[in-house]
């Protein structure tokens, strides 16, 4: 907390101060007037002590002859008449002087205060505008530190997300491995179950030529379950056209309507596999 000065109120407290320095002086150069002035005269009087009835010269006076007194008061007259008159002092021209003086005096001390005051004011100010520039710096920082928390919070939920995310894929494709697993295993067992129930397979065999596009064209006519292979008959090539291997006896049954159906000349014949 900072303590600012009232411009008014040390003015005015200046001038009581000046005021009363002042009286002082003015108390004082009395004073000392008034002593000078005493002493000044005091130089040239005799002033008789109190006591003066138990000295010398009263007890010697006592018994001089009226001659001798009338000597000595003559002594003393021509003395007091050869000495100076006291030097009067003008009391009034030196309050004056007191009062320059000390209204000088006074100017300079108020002068000095005033400067005083403003140096002071100027490093109050000096002082305020630093610490408004602390404060900018601390208001400052607190937002950069605040910014830079939120920043990391945000790059912490984004990190946990991504954590949370791959956790969660990871998880889906952990659970799809597991499906693929048991659906391949359960086709497996599947297939071990068909095959301990199904029979042997059997297919048909149409025909056997020596080119490629004859075997093509009887394949294309007869549809999709038959299909022609090259092999090799007593170091020859030949094209076998048969069809898909079956164990069902009704498609087998089909096939072989397929083959009457596509026209004569085809040797129809069922074989085991």
């Amino acid at each position: 907390m900072s303590f600012r000065l009232n411009p008014f109120k040390v003015m005015r407290a200046v001038g009581i101060v000046a005021i009363v320095v002042y009286g002082v002086v003015l108390v004082t150069g009395y004073k000392k007037s008034k002593v000078t002035t005493t002493e000044s005269v005091t130089k040239d009087m005799k002033i008789r002590n109190k006591d003066f009835y138990k000295s010398k010269d009263y007890k010697n006076n006592l018994t001089l002859p009226n001659q001798v007194v009338e000597n000595n008061n003559e002594a003393v007259a021509k003395e007091l008449e050869q000495t100076k008159p006291a030097e009067t002092v003008d009391l009034q021209k030196d309050s004056d002087t007191s009062k320059q003086q000390t209204d000088s005096k006074v100017a300079d001390k108020n002068k000095k205060k005033e400067e005083q005051v403003k140096l002071e004011m100027q490093k109050q100010a000096q002082q305020k505008l630093a610490e408004q520039k602390q404060q900018e710096k601390s208001k400052i920082a607190a937002k950069q530190a605040e910014l830079k928390k939120q920043q990391q919070l945000e790059a912490a939920r984004k990190e946990q997300a991504a954590a949370q995310a791959r956790a969660e894929a990871a998880r889906q494709q952990a659970r799809e491995e597991e499906n693929k697993k048991a659906r391949e295993e359960a086709a497996k067992r599947a297939r071990e179950n068909a095959k301990k129930h199904q029979g042997s397979k059997k297919y048909i065999q149409v025909a056997s030529v020596t080119t490629e596009a004859s075997a093509r064209g009887i394949a294309k006519k007869l549809g999709g379950n038959f299909y022609y292979k090259k092999t090799t008959v007593n170091g020859k090539t030949a094209y076998v056209v048969m069809s898909n291997m079956t164990d069902n006896p009704n498609t087998l049954k089909a096939m072989e309507n397929q083959a009457k159906r596509a026209g004569s000349g085809y040797m129809i014949r069922s074989v085991g596999k």
